[in-house]
């Protein structure tokens, strides 16, 4: 499951951009723009791919000057969203060639080729450096110490993304946590 929601993490950092772009098309131009735009956005475009990187990193900056994330989290998905335009067109022009349509084929290798070289990356570098993600799981864990190891897992799954970014920006972080498991307590009494 964690594996899923990190993929799908990515996966909205891929597609949202493009969302956008053709959104703002479809506002301009109607539906015979609305098409060819989002056919010429699914071709492997380095300007594209950089434009939607500099789109997902404007995410990114909003966080960290919320400080709801650290500047080696910020450093690391800035590699992150260079690993997507690399592998992201590298897996489009492969995908491409071996398939008979090309932007289903694109698709697919810019999809298999991202989630893998993110997959990568994150087991590679979190031998070296923890995510603040990992660091805020950590605090939680500290926290839930006392408690039976069910209840811990139930309380850890019901931490979103969105949570754990509040939670870093917390000035208490332990206090935070034990808010966090009142609101779960009083929610299922």
């Amino acid at each position: 499951m964690k594996k899923i929601l990190s993929n799908l993490d990515t996966i909205i950092r891929m597609i949202t951009p493009k969302l956008v772009t053709i959104l703002i098309n479809a506002i301009r131009g109607g539906s015979r723009v609305i098409l060819r735009s989002t056919v010429q956005l699914l071709r492997a475009n380095m300007l594209t791919r950089i434009i939607s990187c500099l789109t997902i990193l404007l995410m990114d900056i909003i966080d960290l000057s919320r400080r709801r994330i650290s500047k080696i989290q910020f450093i690391r998905n800035l590699v992150l969203s260079g690993l997507l335009i690399l592998f992201g067109t590298i897996g489009w022009n492969i995908g491409a060639s071996w398939f008979a349509i090309e932007i289903l084929g694109g698709l697919i290798g810019a999809a298999v080729m991202s989630m893998a070289s993110n997959s990568l990356f994150d087991r590679l570098i979190e031998i070296f450096i923890k995510s603040d993600k990992q660091c805020m799981l950590q605090v939680v864990n500290d926290c839930l110490a006392d408690y039976p190891e069910s209840e811990r897992v139930a309380f850890t799954k019901q931490l979103s993304p969105g949570q754990l970014k509040k939670m870093y920006a917390s000035k208490d972080r332990e206090q935070f946590v034990l808010e966090f498991i009142n609101d779960l307590k009083n929610k299922e009494d």
